[in-house]
């Protein structure tokens, strides 16, 4: 259970800071219930970080971004193109919903998300929603959805980056507008001859995986629009991209290419009552293992319509509803099932009152996966806004998470057997939250309580002697976050804590690679044409798979921009700034009984510059 002592203690100090100079809030527009909102009527935990705050920090790559975000903690297995996984609220990376433009992108066969092939010249702004949002996005909504909206940038501006490793990154951004037109591009080239990933046992000899692990990403990406007279706005939009990574495996392939884009053909309309939108959009996430001459196909294809409306009742009534269809295709994947495309359909609706004082929502949402039946969503949420600046909030929801076709179907396979009676992962989440939103600062609580069930599992089947996809675990997370954003003593403080119980209901274990502690402080300060942010990350100790306890650790890293002219900056960041040694996934052990990981990156440098034409 979660330290009471230190409960309280954080309680009073994110509620106590001094703060020595006024300052004006952004009002923040989102769109987590599929419409635009203040970020404080959506009765959810939502984060934004936008492109001023990326460009601010110099953030290499979107892990890094995520995690300064409370509540949210990465599992890297090294560094650029490496496998990088997030947990929301320590629920692993399958029951977080990825979308680009609102777009899914995950595997769907393993549910994981290439976090770190989605380049961050691509990124305008990434909203982080936290909480049971099925009832609104469909399966693997469970802890949260993460929703990265592409670049919108207005002016044409060129950017080169160096650092250590050999690391080098080539962007170029820019927007034209025409009349009723608009159209927004973004390319960039990102190549880093790396470092070697893994922890090696010095006892053992010298093989292949004594070795750099490179990555190269090459992408592009546009924005288009058109604005009617009468018929609404018009929208299309597209991002690709392609590249090689490698990695450090013993028995098998090192290596991989991927090839991922999404696209999206969007209609949408507003009259003083009623907004109505329209889109089609396909994607494709596709990663190839070689470095053998059995090489691996992992690759999903979708195809996805949806049709929604908004409509205004009353002053404070607002109805949503809508169709949604999607299609998933594993068919060009080397793993083989005898089901290898499905089908889902849902409907949803919901109901949004806000008074000024009382706030509420309720959507409901029934999803007909093939093969695996319905599955029916809901979620709830009141609001009181006590005063002007003080707003509570109460949700509760539902969420699920569809079996792949893999678990259902496999055939052919040396390891796994199928089995078609399996069932959808299902969750119930709670969460109390209060917000305070002044002109000195915001600052906000959230306590959750996210139970999943049926949760699959593969065990092992004596008599077929593989490994069969099984509904039989149950966990739980329980936990609070405090997060304060305000201007105090000259600087800009962003800072937040996460307290976190994660257990296995089965064993009362605790959930491996889960910290229950996280702290994320950023210290930001501006002196004319500079500015310059300091973050410390802070992570406890925690289990590993390996029934080794992970070390605690701390990083610190800084970021710096100078305009040297109108149309020049110029632009640093040092990663690890005290060369911290610390790994978050084992790997093994070493003949003297040591745990072996996946080495973090050691302190690197980065410096850059950027010119707008």
């Amino acid at each position: 259970m979660l330290n009471k002592s230190t409960l309280g203690v954080a309680i009073a100090a994110a509620l106590s800071f001094s703060v020595s100079a006024e300052q004006s809030i952004e009002h923040i527009t989102v769109t987590t219930n599929k419409f635009e909102q203040s970020i404080t009527d959506t009765l959810a935990t939502v984060d934004v970080i936008d492109r001023i705050d990326i460009e601010k920090s110099n953030y290499r790559d979107l892990p890094s971004i995520l995690s300064t975000i409370a509540g949210v903690d990465i599992v890297r297995n090294g560094g650029f193109g490496q496998n990088a996984d997030v947990f929301v609220r320590g629920a692993t990376a399958k029951y977080t919903l990825v979308l680009v433009d609102g777009v899914r992108v995950s595997d769907a066969s393993s549910g994981s998300v290439s976090l770190t092939n989605i380049p961050v010249n691509s990124i305008e702004r990434v909203e982080i929603v936290k909480g049971a949002r099925a009832a609104i996005y469909g399966s693997d909504a469970v802890a949260g959805v993460i929703n990265i909206i592409t670049r919108q940038a207005t002016n044409n501006t060129l950017s080169a980056t160096l650092g250590t490793d050999s690391y080098e990154n080539y962007q170029l951004a820019g927007g034209i507008v025409k009349d009723a037109i608009t159209f927004n591009y973004n390319l960039g080239y990102e190549n880093t001859d790396g470092y070697d990933v893994t922890g090696k046992d010095p006892s053992l000899a010298v093989t292949k995986d004594h070795d750099d692990d490179g990555y190269t990403n090459k992408n592009i990406g546009f924005n288009l629009a058109y604005q009617t007279e009468n018929a609404g706005v018009f929208s299309l939009l597209s991002q690709y991209s392609e590249g090689q990574g490698e990695y450090d495996n013993a028995w098998g392939n090192d290596a991989y290419d991927f090839e991922n884009y999404t696209a999206k053909l969007g209609w949408k309309k507003s009259s003083e009552i009623y907004t109505q939108s329209a889109s089609v959009s396909t994607s494709q996430e596709e990663n190839i293992q070689t470095g053998t001459a059995e090489q691996q196909v992992y690759s999903t294809e979708r195809v996805e319509f949806e049709y929604s409306g908004l409509y205004t009742l009353t002053d404070t009534v607002d109805i949503t509803g809508g169709v949604n269809f999607l299609n998933e295709d594993l068919s060009e994947s080397s793993a083989k099932s005898s089901e290898e495309q499905r089908d889902n359909t849902a409907l949803f609706v919901g109901v949004f009152y806000d008074d000024d004082t009382w706030l509420g929502n309720a959507v409901v949402r029934t999803d007909d996966y093939d093969f695996h039946g319905r599955a029916n969503t809901y979620t709830t949420a009141l609001g009181y806004r006590a005063n002007k600046y003080v707003t509570l909030r109460l949700s509760h929801g539902t969420a699920f998470r569809a079996p792949s076709l893999i678990n259902a179907f496999v055939t052919d396979s040396q390891w796994y057997a199928p089995n078609s009676d399996i069932k959808p992962e299902e969750s119930v989440n709670n969460e109390f939250g209060v917000t305070i939103d002044t002109q000195w600062g915001r600052y906000d609580i959230a306590i959750f309580d996210n139970k999943i069930d049926n949760l699959i599992t593969n065990e092992y089947d004596a008599d077929t002697g593989k490994w069969v996809a099984t509904n039989i675990d149950k966990v739980s997370m329980q936990g609070i976050e405090l997060s304060a954003e305000f201007e105090g003593f000259g600087f800009q403080h962003n800072v937040n804590l996460s307290l976190l119980d994660a257990k296995d209901e089965t064993t009362n274990d605790d959930l491996p690679r889960r910290p229950s502690e996280m702290f994320n402080y950023t210290l930001g300060k501006s002196w004319g044409d500079f500015d310059a942010n300091l973050v410390m990350q802070y992570r406890s100790s925690r289990p590993s798979i390996y029934d080794r306890e992970l070390a605690a650790y701390t990083v610190f890293n800084l970021s710096a921009n100078y305009q040297v002219m109108d149309d020049l900056s110029f632009q640093a960041r040092v990663e690890n700034i005290t060369d911290k040694d610390y790994f978050t996934a084992g790997t093994g052990f070493a003949a003297n009984g040591e745990l072996l990981g996946y080495n973090a990156a050691g302190r690197q440098f980065f410096v850059g510059a950027s010119y707008q034409f």
